[in-house]
Formats: structure tokens, C-alpha cells, sequence
């Protein structure tokens, strides 16, 4: 294997754990590129808990919708999404944009981006999903969002990654070769990673829904509806 700074060496196994824009992915596997999800997110981290906040709470809007939760040091991430085309929204200015596309959002939202003060706080990009059939090739497999990023809708992009290298290392240290272990590997993670997967593409679509139809369901049956989703994952993996 040869490497940028014109170094080289022989290796045994590749482990490609490098996102969604994965280059061993594009090197070895496919060259692919994530699919446009049709979310933007604008995503920041403020030094306050706005009104004592000690949960992740959603606000729902129509074809938006806007999150806090409560991180480290008394701080809190927000995010902020809107269904739309793909576009580039330019660092300059983006504060102000970001507080009038949710200005008619509640308190503790209006008191979240007051809390902001620069423009440079606020991250904002699409959501994206990758279709790839195949996690490896020869000795080189794939782990995390580099196999198989979804969108972040139920929160388990970060949980597949070490999942999956859990179950790789397992399968490294029971199997008798390095290929019947990445057999094993991509086998075991599919069907799970592909109920995530499934389940994160599903709340997005409801975002997208007539906000009447979506908060009726919503009120009737979402605490049934959030645990059909998260109780299979309940199990080890």
C-alpha cells in the first residue's frame, strides 16, 4: 500500500473508518457518491441551557423541524432542519438567516439562537445517505458511515460505527481467516444496519408530511411508533 507522504507497506487488513466521503470507499470499492436526502441541517452548540433545558426536545414546524439537547458544561446542541433542494448556504450572514427561517418557533428555540453571536458557530449541510451493496473487497473492508451512512434521523449513526467495530473485532478473533471473518462480519451487521437505515428514512419522510396529518399521528400513536423503532436495537448487537 502506498501512501500520500510516498510511504508504503504490506498489511495484512484494511479497515476503512473514514465517513461518508470515505476515500479507502473510493480506492477499493466505489467510487459513488452519497445520496441528497432532501434535508438541510444547521447544526451549532451554545453555552446555555435554555429555560433549565435537561432533555433532547423536538419542535415541529411545517417541512422543518428544530432540536435541542443537552451536552457537556452546561452547554446545548441545536439543530435546525428544513426540507428543500440542496444549495450552499454561505458562512456570511447565516446567524441571521438561521433566526428568521425558525423566528416563528417557540421560547426556548428564540432563546437558543439569541444565545449565538457569530455567524462561524453555525455548521450547515446536507443530510445524506450512502447505497452501496458492498462493505468489502478482498482484505479491505469498511466500518461505520464509510459502509453505510444514513441519514441522522433516529440518532445511530455514531452507535452503528462502534458497533460495527465490535462485531468486527469478534469475528477477527474467532475465525479461522481474515475472510470467512469479514464474511461473517458483513452478515451479521446488514440486517440491522438496514433496520436503522429503514427506520431513519421513515422520519424523515414524515417531516415532509402535512403538518395536521403528521401531529395527529404523532399524538395518537408516537410512543408506540418510538418504541417499534428503538426496541430492536435494544439487543446486542
Amino acid at each position: 500500500m502506498d501512501f500520500s507522504d510516498r510511504s508504503n507497506g504490506e498489511y495484512d487488513l484494511v479497515i476503512g473508518a473514514d465517513g461518508i466521503s470515505s476515500t479507502v470507499r473510493r480506492l477499493s470499492l466505489s467510487a459513488t457518491p452519497p445520496v441528497y436526502s432532501g434535508h438541510l441541517a444547521w447544526r451549532s452548540i451554545a453555552p446555555i441551557r435554555p429555560g433549565g433545558l435537561t432533555s433532547l426536545q423536538f419542535w415541529l414546524g411545517d417541512g422543518c423541524f428544530f432540536g435541542l439537547c443537552p451536552v457537556g458544561d452546561g452547554r446545548t446542541y441545536g439543530f435546525g432542519n428544513v426540507t428543500g433542494p440542496r444549495l450552499q448556504d454561505p458562512v456570511q450572514g447565516r446567524l441571521g438567516r438561521l433566526r428568521d427561517r425558525f423566528a416563528k418557533f417557540g421560547g426556548l428555540v428564540q432563546e437558543y439562537l439569541a444565545s449565538l453571536d457569530q455567524d462561524e458557530q453555525i455548521h450547515c449541510g446536507p443530510i445524506e445517505w450512502l447505497e452501496l451493496d458492498e462493505w468489502r473487497s478482498g482484505r479491505v473492508v469498511l466500518i461505520g458511515d464509510a459502509a453505510h451512512a444514513s441519514s441522522p434521523m433516529i440518532g445511530q449513526g455514531g452507535c452503528m460505527a462502534m458497533e460495527d467495530a465490535v462485531v468486527l473485532a469478534e469475528v477477527l478473533s474467532s475465525a479461522h481467516s481474515i475472510e470467512s471473518a469479514l464474511d461473517a462480519y458483513v452478515e451479521g451487521r446488514r440486517p440491522r444496519v438496514g433496520w436503522v437505515r429503514q427506520q431513519s428514512r421513515a422520519v424523515g419522510e414524515s417531516v415532509s408530511l402535512p403538518a395536521r396529518t403528521r401531529d395527529a399521528a404523532l399524538r395518537e400513536r408516537g410512543g408506540q411508533m418510538f418504541r417499534q423503532r428503538f426496541t430492536p436495537l435494544l439487543a446486542a448487537p
